[in-house]
């Protein structure tokens, strides 16, 4: 990718030729199946643990907020409006925990999906330096430690977003600081996604976490456009089912275009 084009269009445009890719390379599809059954799989189970828990946490909520029975008609002009906050106060809470559920199991989905979708990225490396997307099949114990570090370092990632999310939680709730802890929970959600989706790739480098931070900064109008088009995606209903292979390939291919920082790990700068 040319320096003066790597702007936030071009980092966007990312998912487009990724999509362009999987189109016309069915040897790919086989990586984007499985990550859409295991993601469908969660999706599946945290509707079912939320209607398991539906009733009771519903029932706990009321007793919290239950309100006496007005026994005159003027009592009304004070409970009613108590009673109507906490009817939205319930449902909001209700809301909330489902909210939870939801991206809880879809976290784990990603984790779990992690060896599927570094066997994409590899393909989709090959087809893009070579044009040839070669067997990446290898003995069983080396694959097995392959998908052990692979979701290893998945894992790091969502832990290092959802603590990162906590602390702008936390800031929401200092009085007058609610636009800035949403604002940058926002830009750190835009940010945080370039850095997962390239890191398929950046892992097999041996790039460490402090170089791939100061070089998404170097690139960082690419990455607000990849990240917030990578975002908008996940706000489409049903799209985000089939988004991970599809930005695990634009990630891929965008780190490919800016150019892969240099390893922090010798043996693995000479092996790429």
């Amino acid at each position: 990718m040319d320096p003066q084009r790597s702007g936030l269009i071009a980092g966007a445009s990312t998912l487009g030729a990724a999509l362009r890719m999987l189109r016309s390379h069915s040897e790919l599809w086989i990586w984007c199946v499985l990550p859409f059954l295991l993601n469908v799989a969660m999706f599946s189970l945290a509707i079912v643990v939320f209607l398991h828990y539906w009733d009771p946490l519903s029932a706990s909520v009321e007793q919290l907020l239950l309100t006496t029975q007005p026994e005159a008609w003027y009592d009304w002009l004070w409970q009613g409006p108590l009673r109507v906050l906490a009817w939205l106060v319930k449902w909001i809470l209700v809301m909330l925990f489902g909210i939870a559920v939801y991206f809880l199991f879809t976290l784990v989905g990603g984790v779990l999906a992690a060896p599927f979708l570094e066997v994409l990225s590899r393909h989709v490396e090959r087809l893009r330096t070579s044009g040839v997307s070669e067997s990446v099949s290898a003995g069983f114990v080396s694959e097995l430690r392959g998908a052990l570090r692979v979701v290893l370092e998945e894992g790091k990632r969502m832990l290092f977003f959802v603590s990162g999310q906590l602390v702008f939680l936390l800031i929401g709730w200092v009085p007058g600081l609610q636009p800035l802890a949403v604002l940058g929970a926002l830009l750190f959600s835009v940010l945080f996604l370039p850095l997962d989706y390239t890191g398929y790739l950046l892992d097999r480098r041996g790039v460490r976490f402090r170089t791939r931070r100061s070089w998404i900064w170097r690139h960082r109008r690419a990455m607000l456009g990849f990240g917030a088009a990578a975002l908008g995606t996940f706000l489409v209903p049903g799209l985000n089912f089939v988004c991970l292979p599809w930005l695990v390939t634009a990630g891929t291919l965008l780190a490919l275009d800016l150019g892969v920082p240099p390893s922090d790990d010798p043996r693995t700068s000479a092996s790429a």
